[in-house]
């Protein structure tokens, strides 16, 4: 949810102040929290029946994004070994192959007259292959994330007092398939080495924000006014620094204490402070400004804490995904890699907000696009999770926690020629 990636969650970032990808994307969401564990257990992706989706045809503007997302895309694929194989629905393709379907794709976004056209161009290009979704008939959820742009300074003051860790020397890898465990994390699991030379996790939330177990070791890199704003980025997994005399630079994510995520939101709803189906963000963010005290019992419900890395700005302003290139606002989207390549074309079709640049919300409606594979995070699980990057700025802002809602994706492919099928 950024390249972070482990994205989001944002899942609407109602229920969590904390998604998936993305830094990283969204882990947090009001929806999310509701979502049913995925049942399915088939093909994640299945070709396309002939005539799906109906249309091609895209309800967002903006061939110029689509465009360098693509060019965002090509470099990616570049880097990775040429006879790498990638996995879309059982066939293995060459990187080339989606460098191709890329630069198929930004002719066809050159060249398309209208609406009508840009469909029958996509049709005779591509081998469609649709997702299977959460219940393997092409339902999946949609949510969103942004990067936060907050003020904060270099060294600790009165007022910005919250700080920002760098990813601690003595955090230690442990690869149990060394050692002939296997394990559901992949055989790595990260910890600690104490005082008694044995390995044990690493510090949760609590340790580090209220114990101060990271305290007075040089590991700040910033420091926040709001404890609120920290969890807010560490959700998101990355974002924008104001610095004394309106200086930006990134915060880049840098790796996370390998703990479980657990939402602000779901605490909440847990305690009976709220209904699952009342909470939203501005009412999460009020209510733990206004109990200050128990806001950090309740933020230290979540044992995961993200670290992070200063650098500079990149071009537009944009964090890097888990494909290494800067995300392109609403046509860069995180997915699970094992489902959908990073790199891979994209077309969606869900209900999406629409905010002014004001960051006021004017409403809902179908939206359709085009997009590219070029994130990953923590909470974009399986075949029916998906997440969209809308940038940063009180627009992206608004988008982004207010997108949940289900929605089919696609994956083109560029056709083979016939001799070669």
């Amino acid at each position: 949810m950024i390249a972070r990636s482990p994205a989001l969650l944002l899942l609407a970032l109602a229920l969590a102040l904390g998604a998936p990808a993305a830094a990283q994307p969204p882990e947090l969401s009001t929806s999310a929290a509701a979502a049913p564990a995925p049942s399915y257990s088939g093909p994640a992706l299945i070709p396309a029946p002939a005539g799906d989706p109906a249309s091609f045809q895209e309800s967002f503007k903006g061939r110029a994004m689509l465009i360098a997302a693509a060019k965002a895309a090509i470099r990616y694929l570049k880097t990775l070994p040429p006879n790498k194989a990638l996995d879309v629905a059982g066939r293995r393709y060459a990187p080339a192959a989606l460098i191709d379907s890329a630069r198929a794709m930004i002719a066809i976004a050159r060249a398309a007259k209208s609406p009508d056209d840009l469909d029958r161009r996509v049709r005779a290009a591509f081998d469609v292959f649709e997702s299977a979704g959460s219940d393997g008939k092409g339902r999946v959820v949609f949510s969103s994330y942004y990067e936060p742009v907050l003020d904060a300074r270099l060294k600790r003051t009165r007022v910005y007092r919250y700080p920002l860790y760098r990813r601690p020397p003595d955090m230690v890898e442990v690869d149990l398939s060394a050692f002939g465990v296997k394990a559901d994390s992949g055989g790595v699991v990260l910890g600690r080495v104490g005082p008694d030379r044995r390995v044990t996790p690493y510090y949760t939330r609590s340790d580090i924000d209220r114990r101060r177990a990271l305290a007075g070791r040089g590991l700040e890199i910033a420091w926040l006014k709001n404890p609120l704003d920290a969890m807010d980025l560490q959700v998101q997994g990355s974002g924008i620094l104001r610095l004394r005399g309106g200086r930006e630079v990134m915060v880049a994510y840098a790796g996370t204490n390998d703990r479980p995520f657990s939402s602000a939101g779901m605490t909440l709803v847990r305690t009976g402070v709220f209904r699952r189906d009342q909470i939203t963000y501005a009412k999460l963010r009020d209510y733990l400004r206004r109990n200050p005290d128990a806001a950090s019992w309740i933020l230290a419900q979540n044992p995961r804490y993200t670290f992070f890395d200063l650098s500079p700005l990149p071009p537009g302003g944009e964090p890097y995904g888990a494909a290494g290139r800067p995300l392109v606002a609403a046509r860069s989207i995180a997915v699970d890699p094992s489902v959908v390549p990073l790199g891979a074309l994209v077309f969606f079709t869900t209900t999406s907000p629409l905010a002014d640049r004001d960051g006021r919300l004017l409403g809902s409606f179908p939206s359709a696009r085009f997009a590219f594979a070029l994130d990953t995070g923590g909470a974009i699980k399986g075949a029916g999770r998906v997440d969209i990057y809308a940038g940063h700025g009180p627009q992206a802002v608004t988008t982004a926690r207010n997108q949940w809602a289900p929605g089919r994706l696609y994956v083109l492919v560029k056709k083979l020629p016939a001799r070669a099928r």
